[in-house]
């Protein structure tokens, strides 16, 4: 009987949740994205030690007060989407911008594993919506869906353009992408 509690106990531990605000945390796994493997930047932004990539620590909507992530972050079409970053990457008086939507591998490399829920680390991206967020790649064979990364669950799905989903933006390291996307057909030349 007391090995049988002792077991109990330990599953129990070994399983524990932490939450932090709405976030779920599982204690059991290691961190995916710890907040040692980004260094914060002053203007809001982080640049990742592994990846090279700089992102907006806040989705497009918010605004960074020098703590979190404020307002409301908004949604957008995919098209929209891409009509955003245009806009925003020619409003930088006179200095040129090259934010993007990040290509799946990008935006799943800045989701933690351990959490849900949001499924990010709150510490380097407050403040993120458990919801769906635009990618920069559209489905082949369908020019009617592009795919999107649920931030709730984590899960990547194609979803029509036309649906609302929030977005992202990074900015390529200084050897350019990170992730290179390649003709994935068959074609023979």
């Amino acid at each position: 009987m007391r090995f049988y509690s002792l077991a109990v106990l330990l599953l129990a531990n070994l399983f524990t949740v932490s939450a932090q605000a709405d976030q779920t945390c599982r204690s059991n796994l290691e961190e995916s994205t710890p907040t040692s493997r980004f260094i914060v930047n002053d203007n809001g932004t982080v640049t990742d030690k592994e990846t090279k990539i700089t992102w907006m620590r806040c989705a497009l909507g918010q605004k960074w007060d020098g703590k979190t992530c404020t307002g409301n972050a908004q949604t957008y079409s995919w098209q929209e989407a891409r009509d955003a970053v245009a806009e925003l990457n020619s409003d930088t008086f006179g200095e040129p911008t090259k934010w993007r939507l990040p290509y799946v591998p990008e935006l799943a490399s800045i989701t933690e594993r351990k959490c849900f829920e949001p499924r990010v680390n709150l510490t380097v991206f407050p403040a993120t919506p458990s919801k769906a967020f635009w990618t920069g790649m559209e489905r082949k064979g369908d020019t009617e869906k592009a795919y999107a990364i649920d931030f709730g669950g984590g899960s990547v799905m194609p979803s029509k353009k036309s649906n609302a989903a929030y977005i992202r933006l990074m900015l390529d390291g200084p050897d350019g992408k990170w992730w290179q996307m390649k003709d994935m057909s068959n074609k023979k030349h």
